[in-house]
């Protein structure tokens, strides 16, 4: 898809990436086309919403989880704030520890490896209200993204 806008004149290209799996084949797909066009004036970026700047446990201290997990506090408020509808008895799940005994390197993982019922982090905690502030800074962290890319002069590297 990525080639295809390319291939018809775009110059700048952001995925903007919201599941932890797509993470690394985003990365090697903006990478393979790099090395396939070799065109320095484009702009063949790739982002993950939650790993854009904000650290929402420091924005407000409601949030207690540091880091994004898998149908945990961050994301299952996100659901309830949009589509509570689809969020199941979620106050009687325990806790999933991140296991991020290896860091800085990173661990392969499959979720079922790790919780049963589905989850990592702390989905009991969740609220629409925390949902709100979420995707509020993620919305913000977003749009920063944009005004940088808009704003690139196609040469600079710290831009």
């Amino acid at each position: 898809m990525a080639g295809n806008f390319l291939f018809h004149g775009f110059q700048r290209i952001v995925l903007l990436n919201g599941h932890g799996g797509n993470i690394v084949p985003s990365q090697q797909a903006m990478f393979e086309l790099r090395q396939q066009r070799r065109r320095a004036s484009e702009l063949l970026l790739c982002a993950t919403y939650w790993s854009l700047g904000s650290q929402p446990h420091e924005l407000d201290a409601s949030i207690q989880q540091p880091q994004m997990g898998h149908a945990c506090e961050w994301e299952t408020s996100m659901m309830l704030r949009i589509r509570p509808e689809l969020v199941g008895d979620y106050h009687p799940l325990a806790p999933v520890p991140f296991g991020r005994a290896f860091a800085p390197a990173h661990r392969a993982w499959m979720t079922q490896e790790r919780s049963e019922p589905g989850h990592i982090g702390q989905p009991h905690l969740a609220s629409a209200e925390k949902g709100e502030i979420l995707f509020s800074a993620f919305a913000s962290d977003a749009i920063a993204l944009l005004r940088r890319v808009v704003d690139w002069d196609g040469q600079e590297w710290d831009a």
